[in-house]
């Protein structure tokens, strides 16, 4: 009996938390699920490769837009191939049941890693594929102590509906790790210590701390021109990932794309424009159809910090890195770059100072997500706080587009709140007058102590010094 062949991967860099805990589970003799899902480019894959390289690897891999019996054969003839027995390809087995039950069969002794990658596609999307393990699972492959079965997903909504909620592997799926993107100083690791912290913020703030995006932009002698080559040039790699990663997994419902598409165009909307947009109701349907764009990691649901999660003024935006930059940089000229128009010139098509603008808006959205990163920052981290954006029916009313960028209601009767800003050079005293407006339509009941905090990227001058509290920059950001 063969197995995958793995390689040590010298580039592959972080994931110390996720490693540690899957060799733990190797060494616990004791037969073992593990479920990796996360949003596709992420790493799981190189993740599980790299963690289990050591022991015997079967790994399947689930075929995109194919039904069961095409799913079936092909794991077939790939199990056909690690057995060492072609005959194994041409059996007519009709259940997920009888394949699974052969593969056991070859993997009673010995350490052993069954992988069943692209779980959802193997399943094409069905419940049934997991009915049918729970039965060989309980029956034949626990009796190998030294098995771990890695389920991997890059479909999280079908992941956590379907195998974390199943009722047939209840309390059998041991292990669970969502893999999340890099955070800032993996993604430094990265790139390389050639690169200064703004490139790498920028690339950051527009594709994520997604590998293999980062991978693209670190080809060139800039982040920015590495971004432009792989975007606007014919065929490039950017240029078509939408369909691959979206389209391809809820593109057969159009009210997904709705949603997606009305984002695009707002920096945030209210659950009944949605609705109202994509002509639903306002009931379990559009809940279903919120929840489960939110579970693939394409948007973001907030709600002001100091209202209850179930509040009408509840709003969602888009929180993916590259589809927001693929809806306002790529789609608008999506024909011109398949038609080589800037081949000659990539750079050409992304205006300098709108992209700037957009990068200031993806940096507000991530200070936001880290937020406990910013507590450290300002040295009140053991403090119990509420955080998040501000905003209410006055200020919508007064300014549709208001908001307060970041607010940390803070138990010690301290508000901190936040202006956050992407500059280019050093901020000026103009933006006090915006920000005195903010604090003029932010309420404060209880009078609590008011701490004016600037985040930006080069520093301020000094009269902004001496009217903020605290100028947090980049550099206090990559040192945190």
């Amino acid at each position: 009996m063969k197995s995958k062949r793995i390689n040590a991967n010298k580039q592959f860099i972080g994931r110390e938390f996720e490693l540690s805990k899957l060799a733990q589970i190797a060494d616990t003799n004791e037969a073992s699920i593990v479920v990796v899902y996360g949003r596709r480019r992420v790493g799981k894959t190189e993740l599980v490769e790299q963690a289990f390289r050591n022991r015997n690897i079967i790994k399947f891999e689930g075929v995109e837009g194919e039904h069961k019996f095409s799913q079936m054969k092909h794991v077939l003839s790939q199990f056909s191939e690690y057995a060492g027995d072609p005959l194994i390809a041409k059996l007519n087995l009709r259940s997920w049941a009888e394949i699974f039950q052969l593969i056991a069969k070859y993997t009673l002794k010995g350490e052993w890693t069954l992988f069943l990658d692209e779980l959802q596609w193997l399943a094409s999307y069905r419940s049934q594929l997991i009915a049918e393990l729970k039965y060989v699972w309980d029956n034949y492959f626990r009796q190998n102590r030294s098995l771990v079965l890695v389920l991997c997903g890059s479909s999280p909504s079908f992941i956590i509906n379907k195998v974390l909620h199943s009722r047939a592997l209840y309390n059998r799926s041991q292990h669970e790790i969502h893999l999340q993107e890099f955070d800032l100083h993996e993604t430094k690791s990265f790139l390389g210590s050639r690169r200064s912290n703004r490139e790498v913020m920028d690339a950051y703030l527009t594709v994520g701390g997604i590998p293999e995006y980062l991978k693209y932009l670190n080809r060139e002698s800039s982040v920015f021109l590495g971004l432009c080559k792989n975007t606007f040039v014919s065929g490039s790699f950017f240029s078509n990932e939408y369909q691959r990663i979206f389209t391809s997994r809820l593109g057969s419902n159009r009210d997904y794309l709705k949603v997606i598409r009305f984002l695009s165009r707002e920096r945030f909307a209210a659950r009944q424009e949605i609705a109202k947009h994509i002509k639903c109701e306002t009931g379990g349907t559009l809940t279903a159809l919120l929840k489960d764009l939110e579970l693939c990691g394409f948007i973001t649901r907030y709600v002001p910090y100091n209202l209850d999660e179930q509040s009408l003024l509840t709003r969602y935006g888009i929180s993916d890195q590259y589809l927001q930059f693929y809806f306002k940089f790529i789609e608008p000229v999506y024909g011109e770059i398949q038609n080589g128009s800037f081949n000659k010139n990539p750079a050409l098509p992304i205006n300098t100072d709108t992209y700037l603008k957009w990068l200031g808006y993806s940096f507000e959205r991530l200070c936001r997500k880290r937020h406990r990163l910013i507590a450290k920052l300002l040295g009140f981290e053991s403090v119990i706080y509420k955080a998040g954006a501000f905003f209410n029916r006055q200020s919508h009313t007064q300014d549709k587009g208001f908001q307060i960028d970041l607010v940390f209601d803070r138990s010690d009767r301290v508000i901190t709140i936040c202006e956050i800003k992407y500059l280019q050079s050093k901020a000026t005293r103009r933006i006090i007058a915006d920000f005195e407006r903010k604090l003029e339509l932010f309420p404060n009941p209880k009078k609590a102590t008011i701490n004016k905090v600037l985040i930006t990227t080069e520093g301020a001058d000094n009269e902004l010094t001496s009217y903020f509290d605290r100028i947090l920059t980049l550099d206090d950001i990559f040192l945190a």
